[in-house]
């Protein structure tokens, strides 16, 4: 029984980045009947010593904020202890820090905001204040929806239903401009994906 738990879990808190299926349970949406605070996910896999489980735990943990971290209404087996809540504290900052500032390069700078060969998008001058005003549409929707957590290894949603049509969250943008956002938000995940041990203090 234990070991077709684990299976259930390992599938869940995947070891690879490519376990990041999209369309598959995650976290603690896996688990039947009532489902878990992420703290207590993350006291128990650290109990239980499933090191393999451990960097996605604490990112499940990370993306509420410091508020869910900390709440002091949880109950006692969702309450970190001090030296995981450190962690998990001082993992939600960088990985605040990488979303945010990755993010920015990406919708603004060299490989996000390039001049667009389409004559109707507003990206085909890098100045203009149309494709400035659209990017700044985009980017406070991807950082935005994280608000004092993160959700960097989230695959971002680029677009939206205006009236029945789908269109781009920064008006006017071209599926190519999308294209290149998605692309270079893809390599992002993977990168962060690869941060996680490091970040959160478990490879000492």
């Amino acid at each position: 029984m234990r070991s077709q738990i684990l299976e259930i879990v390992r599938d869940a808190y995947p070891e690879t980045f490519e376990g990041l299926g999209p369309s598959k349970p995650l976290g603690e949406n896996v688990f039947s009947g009532r489902t878990p605070h992420p703290n207590e996910v993350l006291n128990l896999f650290v109990r239980q010593k499933l090191t393999s489980a451990l960097p996605m735990a604490y990112y499940m943990a990370t993306r509420r904020g410091l508020g869910s971290l900390m709440d002091i209404n949880l109950p006692s087996n969702a309450t970190l202890p001090p030296e995981i809540l450190q962690s998990a504290s001082e993992g939600l900052m960088e990985l605040r820090e990488v979303e945010l500032n990755e993010t920015h390069d990406l919708i603004f700078g060299q490989r996000g905001f390039h001049p667009c060969s389409t004559s109707d998008c507003p990206l085909r001058t890098q100045t203009g204040p149309a494709g400035s005003a659209a990017c700044r549409d985009v980017f406070k929707h991807i950082v935005g929806s994280s608000r004092s957590g993160t959700k960097v290894l989230e695959v971002p949603e680029f677009y939206q239903d205006r009236g029945g049509e789908v269109q781009c969250i920064g008006p006017g943008i071209c599926r190519s401009c999308v294209e290149s956002w998605e692309s270079g938000h893809a390599e992002l995940r993977k990168r962060v994906w690869a941060m996680l041990p490091d970040v959160f203090g478990l490879n000492g």
